[in-house]
């Protein structure tokens, strides 16, 4: 008698389901809506057990292990969750991911900086602008930003001045469709 090990879960439907319900809960609330971000940050956080495991059995759920969308649903997951040394093992292991052409380089970024934001510590990629009293937009702080577009570059990101112009461009465009609607 043989004996066949059981199919490993299908990690990339999991993902996928949560981003799925993400989106739906995007689709139905206003855009700038606190009551939203609260209630999709706590859909994502719900989610931080799936990515452990994963994390634990396999490192970062790349493109190869469970395609483009679910790996994206687990950028979310480690973006959104309150558990700093979750955060820190999926950086870790989302930066190996990337170093492999097996995740998005600006998924990294975004996480990194998000971690030295949570820290109170400046951002290395210059991915998060913070709101001014006035309501515009600024650059969180960057530690040696002379060198800025160095560590953008070797992660295959765009210059900064690129990255800041596209993000000035989307917030305006945001700002007119919900004054018009």
């Amino acid at each position: 008698m043989t004996t066949t090990k059981p199919a490993p879960p299908d990690f990339g439907i999991d993902l996928l389901r949560c981003l799925w319900r993400a989106e739906r809960l995007e689709a139905s609330m206003p855009r700038a809506d606190t009551a939203a971000a609260k209630a999709l940050a706590g859909l994502f956080a719900a989610e931080a057990d799936l990515l452990r495991r994963i994390l634990d059995e396999h490192g970062w759920p790349g493109y190869q292990l469970v395609g483009q969308r679910a790996s994206l649903a687990a950028w979310r997951i480690s973006t959104y969750c309150t558990d700093g040394a979750l955060q820190a093992r999926a950086s870790e292991a989302l930066g190996k991911a990337v170093h492999q052409d097996d995740a998005d380089p600006l998924h990294y970024a975004l996480l990194a900086d998000r971690i030295c934001f949570n820290h109170r510590q400046p951002q290395r990629f210059g991915t998060l602008y913070v709101p001014t009293h006035a309501g515009f937009l600024q650059l969180y702080r960057v530690v040696e930003p002379e060198r800025l577009d160095d560590r953008r570059y070797a992660l295959g990101l765009e210059p900064h001045a690129e990255w800041a112009n596209r993000l000035q461009t989307q917030t305006l465009s945001s700002k007119l469709s919900a004054t018009s609607g």
